[in-house]
C-alpha cells in the first residue's frame, strides 16, 4: 500500500463524513455497545448472553439476520452443548495462542457442532461461521486489534491503493495487518476522526478502532461515496 494514495482517499473520505446528514453505518456502533454491555462470557445463562450481546435495533445484518442466520445456528449450537460454545469463544479471544489456529479451530468445531445437531426439520445445512462472521466477534471483543472485514470491499481498496499481493478471503491474519496499518494512517489524521464522531449518535459514540477502516472501505465500495 501506498500512504500518498491513502492519504488521498482519506481526503476524499473527510468531505464526505462533511456532507453526510445520514450515515448509514451507524448500526455497527449500536451493534458493538450492545456487546459491551451484554458479554460475559461467565454467564450461567450462556444462551441468553449471546442473544442479547447479538441483538440489535437498527441492523442484524453483519451476522446475517435474526433467522437461518450465523446467530440463529449459534444458538442452537449452545442450546446442545452451552459449555463447549463457552469454550470455543474463550479460545478464540485468548491472545496467547497462535491467531491462525484459533480461528481455524473455531470454524473445525462449528463444523463438528453442526454435525451433532439432531436430526430435526430446522436442523440448518450450514453453520454459515465464514471469515467475515468470525471477524465480527474478534472486532466486538477487541476493536483495537481487530476489523470487520467485507471482503469484497476490502479487495477493491488493495486493487485501488496497488497492492501487489493481496490476501485471499481465508487469511484473516494477513488481512488484519493490512487493516491496522491503514488505522495507523487514518488516526493520524485528527480531522477525520472528529468528522467520523460528529456522524455518529452521542449513545453509540466509542473509541472506534478499526471499525473505523471499515466504514472507510466499505463506504467507497457500497455507496459509492468518494
Amino acid at each position: 500500500m501506498k500512504i500518498k494514495q491513502i492519504e488521498e482517499l482519506a481526503q476524499s473520505f473527510k468531505s464526505w463524513l462533511q456532507d453526510c446528514e445520514d450515515f448509514p453505518e451507524i448500526y455497527k456502533y449500536e451493534n458493538l455497545i450492545n456487546y459491551r454491555s451484554n458479554w460475559d462470557i461467565n454467564a450461567s445463562d450462556f444462551h441468553s448472553m449471546f442473544d442479547l450481546s447479538f441483538k440489535s435495533n437498527i441492523s442484524n445484518k453483519l451476522w446475517g439476520g435474526s433467522i437461518n442466520s450465523a446467530k440463529s445456528v449459534m444458538l442452537q449450537f449452545i442450546e446442545h452443548n452451552p459449555e463447549y460454545v463457552r469454550s470455543m469463544f474463550k479460545d478464540l479471544y485468548n491472545e496467547n495462542k497462535d491467531f491462525s489456529l484459533r480461528v481455524n479451530r473455531f470454524a473445525f468445531h462449528c463444523d463438528h457442532l453442526l454435525q451433532e445437531l439432531p436430526k430435526a426439520r430446522h436442523k440448518p445445512v450450514e453453520h454459515r461461521h465464514n471469515p467475515a462472521v468470525l471477524s465480527v466477534y474478534l472486532a466486538f471483543h477487541d476493536p483495537d486489534t481487530y476489523g470487520i472485514v467485507d471482503y469484497p470491499s476490502f479487495k477493491r481498496m488493495m486493487e485501488i491503493l496497488e497492492n501487489q499481493s493481496i490476501p485471499q478471503d481465508f487469511e484473516l491474519e494477513r488481512i488484519m495487518k493490512l487493516y491496522r496499518g491503514l488505522y495507523k494512517v487514518l488516526q493520524g489524521d485528527e480531522e477525520l476522526l472528529s468528522l467520523h464522531e460528529k456522524c455518529i449518535p452521542e449513545e453509540y459514540r466509542c473509541e472506534p478502532g478499526l471499525l473505523l477502516v471499515h466504514d472507510f472501505i466499505i463506504c467507497r465500495k457500497h455507496y459509492k461515496t468518494y
